[in-house]
């Protein structure tokens, strides 16, 4: 199989696998990088904290894959692979924005996911558990969202035909808005997780 023929079949997919090999390596690189030692205490830990994130973004992920339909309709952008987006002469079908909701969902989840490691990070820093040194507000936190905010956004563009600067300032700032909605996830976990207690 030559390389442009792997490149061609690895694009339509390309988001989602690369997304789940950083989620993968925040949940099981970090913690014991930053714990010291790769024990079931270090990744029932990591696991806990997953799971209040996850419980605490669910709403928001929801909301974000549900709310962000109309950037599919009008052919801004996606969450799901660009083949969705309708051309201009037709309609959208509940298909293509069942995959817009549920990529949506999946990617703020993945988000949230990696930015629990990084308040975990935070936390470990905080209390001298690591040798990583504190620095103010959650900055792993928000490193967290960000790096897979960026990786959905840079992905998300290339896996449109052609070049970025074909695209049009309309599609390349819609993925830049789907993929700040990605970034402000461990915040907003965070946030329900203070406020609610989920």
């Amino acid at each position: 199989m030559s390389l442009q023929s792997f490149v061609g079949r690895f694009r339509p997919y390309s988001v989602p696998i690369c997304l789940f090999v950083v989620v993968a390596a925040a949940v099981f690189l970090v913690p014991p990088l930053v714990l010291g030692e790769a024990s079931g205490r270090t990744y029932a830990l990591t696991a806990a904290v997953l799971i209040v994130a996850i419980s605490s973004v669910l709403p928001y992920a929801v909301a974000v894959g549900v709310l962000t339909v109309p950037f599919l309709y009008t052919g801004i952008g996606s969450y799901a692979a660009p083949g969705v987006i309708p051309a201009p002469a037709e309609s959208l079908s509940a298909v293509a924005a069942l995959r817009h909701v549920v990529a949506g969902v999946s990617y703020v989840v993945a988000a949230a996911a990696v930015g629990a490691v990084g308040i975990g990070i935070d936390f470990a820093a905080s209390s001298g558990s690591t040798p990583l040194p504190r620095v103010g507000f959650p900055p792993f936190l928000a490193l967290g969202g960000a790096v897979v905010a960026g990786v959905f956004v840079a992905v998300q563009l290339w896996r449109y035909d052609g070049e970025i600067a074909d695209l049009g300032r309309k599609t390349v700032l819609g993925t830049v808005v789907l993929g700040a909605l990605l970034a402000v996830s461990p915040l907003v976990a965070l946030w329900v997780f203070g406020s609610f207690g989920f």
